[in-house]
């Protein structure tokens, strides 16, 4: 534990004062405490730990003659400390807000502190204030801009592109942070800095827009967020983000702007890149749906030639026809049969994304009732057993609606077990919330999530994604009739709707698909 030093006073007409600050503020407290007196800031007295870390202790500065605080840091910095200390005399809270300076101490080494300071009560007209000290210790290299607290300043400080600033408008003082000149590379930190300097960066175009948003933070008293570019001491054009935020006398006159910078140039240009990829995709998907829509409506003329001419030759020429040219006729025919199934698939997928329809509340219990009397036959001829829940009501397309049961419950159907009927359940709930984090979803918007199982044959979990893909099969034509294009309809679908739809393959039970989507649809059809 380190000696404390005997109090002696610098000289004796000082003594009583002194006395009184000495029984507040023990010598060997925790905190560097100094008392200085103004107009020239000069320092009456210090504890044992001011003189541990800076170097002076009393005896120093009755040896020297006197030390003046401002001899600690630079020159440019007087403004900022001599309205720190107005600051707390005319308002007792302000005693409660640090500022962080770069001190230096006797031995030359500048580390930075938390500087609070308070007024002395005296009889005399001397303007004395007792100041309070704090290393700085953290990894963050602190700028010297005061916060309400450190816990809000390390919030902010957590990258080398950002910085804080405050502007005194009366003796137009601007401080920047050691990020702020980092960010408009500037190399000289002693630089002493008018709000002219500081305005100079600003990008000519964006001038008129900075200046307005001040005055808005004058006005309106709220902090403003403004973001900007400029052009920094090296001409390199940058974007930054700036918090702003007018602070007040007592009168409720401005008396200095505070906020903080945040560079997001890389940022924005990830944004603006991926902008326009996602402009050329969209782009090249509208060129490849006009590409489907008008190749598929093209072949329906010599499609429609080649089915007739073939049933006019089946129909004059059958008892002509025997072996290998009747079988060629019967094969031509289903291919024609294949090839019409193909492009109505194509002309439905390629219609998705194109229709005028409006979004209406839509019964999907009724939809699913259309379904299984359009499918009525084919569940009859299979003997399939369909159980639902009762399902909700959504705003959405009717006939997308009806297309997408129609896909799930026909692909159910068709991939059964060999001798085993198939057995749909249809199950619909309200999506959770920890649902929609996971799917990352709006979490202000109702989603349902409708799940139709079946007890088919299911499918490898690798192929979970694949199955959604135009003209992705898993089984030969022979096996199982089909195009390949109904699930990545239904994805489309599901896509036009700001939903989602995923497979999973139950094992040794079937196949899930899981439908989820939204309750309410705020945007009107072909505007998604």
């Amino acid at each position: 534990m380190d000696k404390v030093d005997t109090y002696q006073p610098i000289n004796q007409e000082k003594e009583t004062t002194k006395e009184a600050f000495f029984k507040e503020i023990a010598l060997g407290g925790p905190s560097l405490v100094a008392m200085i007196r103004l107009p020239d800031l000069e320092i009456l007295f210090v504890n044992n730990q001011f003189g541990r870390y800076l170097g002076y202790t009393n005896a120093d500065i009755e040896m020297a003659g006197g030390l003046k605080f401002t001899e600690l840091f630079e020159e440019y910095l007087i403004d900022r400390l001599l309205y720190q200390l107005d600051s707390c005399k005319e308002n007792s809270t302000a005693s409660s807000q640090y500022v962080i300076y770069q001190l230096k101490g006797k031995n030359g080494h500048v580390a930075p502190f938390y500087l609070y300071a308070a007024p002395l009560s005296n009889d005399t007209d001397e303007h004395l204030y007792h100041l309070v000290l704090h290393p700085e210790i953290s990894r963050w290299s602190v700028p010297f801009t005061s916060f309400n607290s450190r816990e809000l300043f390390l919030e902010h400080f957590n990258s080398e592109s950002f910085g804080t600033f405050e502007w005194l408008i009366d003796v137009d003082k601007v401080f920047w942070s050691v990020g702020v000149y980092r960010i408009y590379e500037v190399d000289d930190i002693s630089e002493q800095i008018n709000n002219e300097y500081a305005a100079s960066f600003i990008h000519p175009d964006d001038r008129a827009k900075v200046a307005m948003e001040m005055k808005k933070a004058l006005t309106s008293g709220e902090d403003i967020t403004v973001e900007f570019r400029i052009i920094t001491a090296r001409k390199n054009i940058k974007v930054v983000n700036t918090i702003l935020m007018a602070i007040r006398n007592k009168e409720g006159n401005p008396i200095k702007f505070a906020g903080s910078i945040k560079d997001v140039t890389d940022q924005r240009q990830i944004e603006h890149d991926l902008k326009n990829k996602v402009e050329e995709l969209n782009h090249s998907n509208k060129e490849l749906e006009e590409f489907a829509y008008v190749a598929s409506h093209d072949m329906q003329e010599p499609l429609r030639k080649i089915t007739t001419f073939s049933d006019r030759l089946s129909e004059k020429y059958r008892d002509v026809l025997t072996g290998d040219g009747l079988m060629y006729l019967s094969r031509m025919n289903a291919s024609a049969g294949n090839m019409r199934t193909l492009i109505n698939d194509l002309l439905e997928f390629s219609r998705i994304s194109k229709t005028g329809q409006p979004f209406e509340k839509v019964n999907l219990d009724m939809i699913l009732r259309q379904v299984k009397t359009d499918l009525e036959l084919t569940i009859e001829e299979t003997g399939t057993v369909i159980k639902s829940q009762q399902l909700p009501a959504v705003d959405a397309v009717s006939t997308q609606m009806k297309q997408l049961f129609t896909n799930l419950i026909t692909n159910a159907i068709k991939f059964h077990k060999p001798d085993v009927s198939p057995v749909i359940n249809i199950e619909a709930s309200l999506l959770s919330e920890s649902e929609k984090q996971r799917h990352e979803l709006e979490i202000n918007t109702d989603y349902y999530k409708i799940q139709i199982s079946d007890n088919g044959i299911g499918f490898e979990s690798e192929y979970a994604t694949r199955i959604f893909q135009v003209f992705q099969r898993l089984h030969g034509r022979s096996e199982y009739p089909g195009t390949g294009i109904g699930l990545a309809i239904c994805k489309k679908i599901l896509e036009y709707h700001r939903g989602i739809i995923f497979a999973e393959n139950i094992p040794e039970t079937g196949a899930r698909f899981t439908i989820i989507l939204p309750n309410r649809q705020e945007q009107k059809a072909g505007k998604i």
